[in-house]
């Protein structure tokens, strides 16, 4: 659902919101620091949010994600200045941008989709454009709103997973960086995207690679067999990915849109090699991703898989 639905999680009553969605960002400053609750568009999100079982072994993401909430919220809210995270989020978020600021800033409507606390929500909205951000973890759209408002562009936000959309008004532009590894369904969030998209609009997308992910300094332990077998990382309580081949990848993306590149990416970007090369900068990251990339012994250890695609005209 929207924000046009929301109401407060507890306290006072939140101020309307003048207008249709998506809203002005100026109008949401009186939502600052306030936490609320919205109808989900997927049903099943609402008992896990009060604590019950993960209906399929995806949503044990967001089971996860509420303990990091709880135990570690500054690295969880990486846009906040003092996180301990905020320089390498933003670091890796030019990483994106080197590859895909020409499609994202011709776009006027953007959906966010899986787009967490709104690290590329916040670029889109500093340039005055319209996005609506989805995310299956309502805190984090709790943060999204907390670091729009007062800016600028229009916001409006939806408490949901990617396989079941809400009827929006049709997108220029759809980003789903680092979301259809994660899904049940990718298929099914792709479908949905595609059905929101205008035609000729695009799609950019990420997903965790095979290599670079078990050889990351972040795999949790016991999590090798994943590398041999089908690819696909469960730790109960805590995590599910599903990791990708490039070939993989492309045949996720073909049925419905026209791939129009698909490049290894986050060799040093939380990447095996993000010690050893301990970037400063986006000029050293990119030296070091361009060398990672076209090195024989290195160019199939990348983290992610990066793609830019097209719904036909």
């Amino acid at each position: 659902m929207s924000l046009l639905h929301a109401h407060a999680f507890s306290g006072s009553p939140l101020p309307r919101l003048p207008g249709v969605p998506p809203y002005p960002c100026g109008e949401l400053q009186a939502w600052r620091g306030r936490s609320f609750w919205m109808p989900p568009y997927d049903s099943r999100l609402e008992p896990l949010f009060r604590g019950g079982t993960p209906p399929s072994p995806a949503f044990h993401n967001l089971v996860g994600a509420a303990r990091l909430w709880e135990e570690h919220p500054g690295w969880m809210d990486f846009l906040d200045p003092a996180s301990p995270a905020h320089d390498f989020k933003l670091l890796e978020r030019d990483l994106y941008l080197h590859l895909w600021e020409e499609y994202m800033a011709s776009a006027g409507r953007i959906l966010d989709l899986g787009g967490g606390i709104g690290r590329f929500t916040q670029w889109f909205l500093a340039r005055g454009l319209e996005v609506e951000l989805v995310d299956p973890d309502l805190r984090s759209l709790w943060r999204a709103l907390q670091h729009s408002a007062g800016g600028e562009g229009r916001l409006d936000l939806h408490w949901s997973t990617a396989e079941y959309l809400p009827p929006m008004r049709p997108f220029d532009l759809v980003l789903a960086a680092e979301v259809l590894c994660y899904v049940e369904d990718p298929v099914k969030a792709l479908e949905s995207a595609w059905q929101l998209l205008v035609p000729g609009g695009y799609l950019l997308a990420s997903v965790e690679a095979r290599y670079g992910w078990v050889s990351a300094l972040d795999v949790p332990g016991g999590t090798l067999p994943a590398f041999f077998d089908d690819g696909v990382v469960f730790v109960p309580g805590d995590r599910w990915v599903r990791t990708f081949q490039r070939q993989e990848f492309t045949e996720l993306l073909e049925p419905r849109f026209e791939v129009m590149e698909i490049v290894p990416t986050h060799y040093v970007s939380g990447g095996p090699f993000e010690a050893a090369a301990r970037v400063g900068n986006i000029r050293e990251m990119l030296r070091w991703e361009t060398r990672c990339r076209s090195h024989p012994m290195t160019r199939q250890w990348n983290r992610a898989w990066t793609a830019v695609a097209r719904k036909p005209a």
